[in-house]
């Protein structure tokens, strides 16, 4: 889609094959309680699998852990309610909210064992993630063939505030200066890079969220410092990284772009232990 205003034109550029992921997004609504990594997991099986799994399926494979007590307050964003759906009381709890969440090595096994090995997650580190994100973005977009969908494992205290206004934006796109608004909250989360929008001189990226009233129905922007800091985490004693959702039958190809543009294949400590249920 491009657009062009007096002295100024930008375009903004989606993945070509996420059709069926946003159909899929709008009709689930927002994520259950704690759940954002397996509510994506959820949606990428049920759009590109046409698995029938729910967050909760995703939860249990996943090994996720939740509270046991607490007010939602304490991990709900502004605006946002309280859901928990069905079969929510079946994943196990712990009192201590700090150990609550779900690790990246639980959502890599998740995908595989209810795809029955047809997709896969591939955990990416690097060195430069202001460099990566403009890399990993670039790979996603000349290799459609891959349809690889970035899961990004941020923490949003690093976002800009979704709530931009238009004029905002075309400024930021134009001079690259804008003082943004605070970030909505502060949190380790999941949540997707889905394209870009590009202006003559600087751009942003889109960011699709688990929580609809963020920017709109959950699709806001954000610069690509503020991504590679929500994933950095500086000053921060948990990590992030990027999950590549693909097929695993193109995992060899897409491992070996992956090396060549200085990713490298490994987990994370994002704060939530890795608990194997018996």
């Amino acid at each position: 889609m491009r657009c062009v205003l007096p002295n100024m034109n930008f375009h903004l550029t989606l993945f070509p094959y996420l059709d069926v992921l946003l159909r899929c997004h709008e009709k689930a609504r927002q994520q259950p309680d704690n759940l954002c990594g397996p509510y994506w997991i959820a949606l990428l099986l049920q759009a590109y699998g046409q698995l029938e799994v729910s967050a909760v399926d995703v939860a249990l494979a996943a090994s996720t852990i939740l509270p046991s007590q607490g007010d939602p307050k304490n991990w709900l964003p502004p605006g946002a309610i309280s859901l928990l759906g069905d079969g929510y009381d079946r994943i196990p709890t712990v009192s201590d909210l700090a150990a609550c969440g779900t690790s990246i090595m639980g959502l890599m096994r998740a995908t595989e064992q209810l795809s029955r090995g047809r997709f896969c997650l591939l955990p990416l580190q690097t060195a430069d993630w202001a460099a990566g994100v403009v890399s990993l973005f670039h790979l996603c977009q000349t290799h459609p063939d891959w349809q690889a969908v970035p899961l990004l494992n941020v923490h949003t205290g690093y976002f800009w505030g979704s709530q931009l206004t238009p004029l905002q934006l075309l400024a930021y796109l134009q001079t690259g200066q804008l003082t943004p608004p605070p970030a909505d909250w502060s949190v380790g989360h999941f949540a997707l890079i889905t394209g870009q929008l590009q202006g003559d001189r600087h751009s942003l990226y889109a960011v699709l969220d688990t929580y609809p009233h963020f920017g709109w129905q959950g699709l806001h922007l954000q610069p690509s410092d503020a991504l590679a800091n929500s994933l950095q985490r500086p000053d921060l004693p948990t990590q992030g990284g990027i999950a590549l959702f693909i097929e695993t039958a193109v995992r060899s190809r897409v491992t070996a772009s992956l090396k060549q543009a200085k990713f490298h294949l490994a987990h994370w400590d994002n704060g939530t232990p890795d608990r194997v249920m018996g």
